[in-house]
């Protein structure tokens, strides 16, 4: 009975995983690890993930590496998001200038928890939790005038009800700035995981590429990004675009858009900038009966 019901649970677990994966993104047939393809930071998620040319502070870690060069500040960076099956994705990271040479650290953890199980139509049985966790860190280094590249190196760790597996993934990224616009370029996700339960977990190797124009004036700024997304293994190609509009370097407001999406499109957020403190929120509203996705992040800067 004991084996029965852990095959009866792992199998449960591997269809929610996949029908979560397809649901954020896809490829979910032929790739795993879903939180791999999301987006972190109320900022970036706002503006539609449109970021691979815009993250200098510690989100870099997940969109780019090679923009940690392009600010001079230090930071670290706090971010909560609930999605969809209530989902948390917890992501605690850091950014250290060093001149030419800027180190990023990165902690992001997802996961599912008291997911019920039931053998038949009735009460549930049993509860398990599905857990996967990134930690790495991120460096990049100016090659020439403006022009800097980025890698990221992280270990992966995922858990299905008692069953374990482990990995190592790879970023690499470039970045060019020009005056008031930025292009990014980045392979992430280069890797590959341990057993779990006898079967694999493969990664979901994806690019980014896209570029930004940021302009200030006076009292007022905005940011203009757009991205290509697509996961190899699979995909669909996806646009991503966003706008951020700020006053006097204290209030942000943000909006993006995604498109192939089959449960979301639209994003916007909201921002506070106060002695190097940063507060910001972001708003997903999925179709259907998916609910909304909610972001919330903390920052400073020094």
């Amino acid at each position: 009975m004991k084996l029965n019901k852990k095959i009866i649970l792992i199998a449960l677990t591997f269809i929610f995983s996949a029908s979560l994966s397809f649901s954020q993104n896809d490829g979910s047939g032929n790739t795993g690890l879903a939180f791999l393809k999301l987006g972190v930071g109320a900022r970036s998620v706002a503006m539609g993930e449109a970021f691979s040319s815009v993250a200098e502070d510690a989100t870099a870690y997940i969109y780019n590496p090679a923009m940690l060069n392009f600010s001079e500040k230090t930071n670290i960076y706090l971010s909560h998001n609930v999605g969809l099956f209530d989902q948390k994705n917890t992501f605690i990271g850091a950014k250290v200038n060093m001149n030419k040479l800027n180190l990023g650290f990165g902690l992001l953890r997802s996961g599912v928890d008291d997911i019920e199980v039931r053998l038949t139509p009735g009460a549930a049985i049993d509860k398990f939790d599905s857990q996967n966790l990134s930690l790495g860190l991120s460096g990049s280094y100016e090659v020439y005038k403006n022009l800097s590249f980025g890698v990221t190196a992280k270990f992966l760790y995922e858990k299905i009800f008692t069953d374990e597996a482990t990995g190592f993934g790879l970023d690499l990224g470039t970045s060019y700035r020009q005056n008031n616009l930025t292009f990014g370029f980045v392979v992430a996700n280069i890797g590959s995981m341990n057993e779990l339960n006898k079967v694999s977990t493969k990664i979901p190797t994806l690019v980014r590429f896209g570029g930004s124009y940021k302009k200030n004036m006076d009292k007022f700024s905005f940011v203009i990004a757009a991205d290509g997304f697509k996961v190899l293994d699979g995909g669909k190609f996806h646009l991503h675009s966003g706008i951020e509009g700020g006053y006097k370097d204290l209030l942000f407001v943000r909006a993006g858009y995604q498109t192939n999406y089959d449960n979301k499109g639209f994003s916007a957020g909201i921002g506070f900038k106060y002695m190097g403190i940063t507060l910001d929120y972001a708003l997903v509203p999925y179709y259907d009966t998916f609910g909304t996705g909610n972001t919330i992040s903390l920052g400073y800067i020094f």
